[in-house]
């Protein structure tokens, strides 16, 4: 008899998983320019909405926010609230006992992190979360760095240390899962975080035979909706 563990109970669903966004400041997220900055915001935001579109806990982070990291992106805050922020004296968002405390009251398996800047802000506690046996992904295109050299050093490292290197679209696949069920939401997000994928929906819901039908699972995205 195989001993093979099933692998669908490994993957990420809306009820074993935590998001933490440490340190997505308005100063970081213009300065860290692995990714243009534009660019960056969009895979923040499609991010966050992801996790908002799944009622996933979500706790964001701040570090010297009275520098020139600055406060937390304010559609974050108009997402989660300011009461989801943890400002902290840490570096490492695990060393602080506020933010490590909060994320174990969670009781979750799993924990999807990004953060400004990658090679710090989310290495440091994916790899320490990870040692402790929680099972960590990192979001790569929601985070940055100074430079690209530094984040596939970084996501070397990350790999190393057996946490799961990955991107927004990949975590929101995953958590979506059932088409039928969730398409609204790949469909939603897709259209206004992915210019590529907008276009195609635009052109398929005008053309295809069974666009109504398809209006009728997932509304109209909030992009075209306003086309």
């Amino acid at each position: 008899m195989s001993t093979k563990s099933n692998p669908f109970e490994h993957e990420l669903t809306p009820e074993n998983c935590a998001f933490l966004m440490i340190d997505h400041q308005v100063g970081l997220s213009t300065f860290l320019t692995s990714i243009e900055p534009a660019v960056l915001k969009n895979n923040i935001l499609g991010h966050a909405k992801t996790a908002k579109a799944f009622n996933i806990p979500t706790v964001l982070g701040t570090s010297w926010p009275q520098g020139p990291n600055g406060p937390t992106m304010p559609e974050l805050l108009d997402m989660f609230g300011k009461d989801s922020v943890i400002d902290r004296p840490f570096v490492n968002f695990w060393n602080d006992e506020t933010s490590r405390e909060t994320v174990k009251a969670l009781g979750k398996k799993k924990l999807v992190i990004s953060g400004l800047a990658l090679e710090v802000c989310v290495a440091f506690p994916a790899i320490a979360a990870a040692a402790e046996g929680y099972e960590v992904y990192a979001v790569i295109d929601a985070s940055a760095d100074f430079n690209p050299l530094i984040t596939e050093v970084t996501m070397q490292r990350l790999a190393s240390a057996g946490v799961v290197v990955t991107t927004w679209v990949a975590v929101l696949a995953e958590l979506a899962n059932n088409t039928q069920i969730n398409g609204k939401h790949i469909a939603n997000l897709l259209s206004e975080h992915m210019g590529q994928y907008a276009v195609a929906m635009s052109n398929f819901l005008g053309v295809a035979s069974n666009s109504e039908e398809m209006k009728s699972q997932i509304g109209t995205p909030p992009l075209l909706a306003r086309q």
